[in-house]
């Protein structure tokens, strides 16, 4: 599933296609917008954004488009004159005077209100979104800190959407290594100094990953991996899918643990448990 960086950008490159620019025709084939064409077609696009994994098109009637690909769904932008053949269900098709933007095999989609957006089943779960410019570090490790998060065991937590909105599997295994945070450990089992480390790591790590296209190292680390002839899905972590590979920090090997059936990548000696004890 595409995390919150992935969706970023893809809202970014949506957003130079359409914003703007006025829907001059189009296919909503979804069951959800099927019925609701007058509301999409010949409307200006103001703006298209992301909160989380969700995707959002607003327009200039006042109606926003919500999206979430969950594990299949895709964007693709065209020329408006080049012929697409593929074999996904087309959802939803935006069609302007130069470009068509086209969302694939999503199964959750649908139009409602920009002012009822914060209504919405998912978005009004969800926590911050780590990618919010108002988000600070500071903000993130507060939450670690607060009430809802504090007795939640980070392997947990780092998938959890109403307490970091955006975060994924290979996020999880980058921040945690980052802030030197074992997988089992509780923000209430760290001293202060780890817990704040572990808010800075979720907002550094999931801005490089947007940033870079999902590279969640430095560039110099990850052009030293490159050059020993790694493939693109190891050298541009530290941990994820390193696992049984010697660790870029200490040289000690990576391990894999499962947790609900997700993979988890960690280093035992970055990451030692550091639970207080009374």
């Amino acid at each position: 599933m595409p995390e919150g960086p992935e969706i970023r950008r893809a809202a970014d490159r949506i957003g130079k296609a359409l914003v703007g620019r006025t829907v001059v025709d189009g296919r909503w084939p979804f069951p959800t917008l099927s019925d609701k064409t007058h509301l999409l077609l010949n409307q200006e696009v103001i703006e298209v954004t992301s909160k989380g994994k969700a995707m959002l098109i607003r327009l200039d009637n006042g109606w926003t488009m919500y999206s979430h690909n969950q594990l299949y769904g895709r964007w693709t932008v065209h020329l408006n004159t080049t012929a697409v053949n593929s074999k996904r269900s087309l959802r939803a098709e935006f069609i302007t005077e130069r470009h068509a933007v086209r969302l694939w095999s999503a199964t959750d989609i649908v139009l409602l209100p920009t002012h009822e957006e914060g209504g919405h089943p998912f978005l009004a779960k969800l926590g911050p979104d780590v990618l919010d410019d108002t988000v600070t570090e500071s903000a993130l490790t507060d939450r670690l800190a607060g009430p809802s998060c504090y007795r939640k065991k980070a392997a947990t937590l780092m998938l959890d959407q109403r307490a970091f909105a955006g975060l994924g599997n290979y996020l999880r295994s980058e921040i945690l290594h980052e802030a030197g945070v074992h997988p089992d450990d509780r923000p209430c089992d760290l001293s202060h100094e780890t817990v704040v480390a572990w808010g800075q790591a979720i907002k550094r790590i999931t801005v490089r990953a947007y940033e870079t296209g999902g590279v969640t190292v430095p560039a110099s680390t990850a052009e030293q991996s490159k050059a020993r002839g790694e493939p693109r899905r190891r050298w541009r972590h530290a941990v994820f899918c390193r696992d049984e590979r010697p660790c870029l920090t200490c040289g000690d090997l990576v391990l894999r643990k499962r947790y609900a059936g997700r993979r988890l990548d960690f280093c035992p000696t970055c990451q030692p448990p550091r639970r207080l004890t009374s």
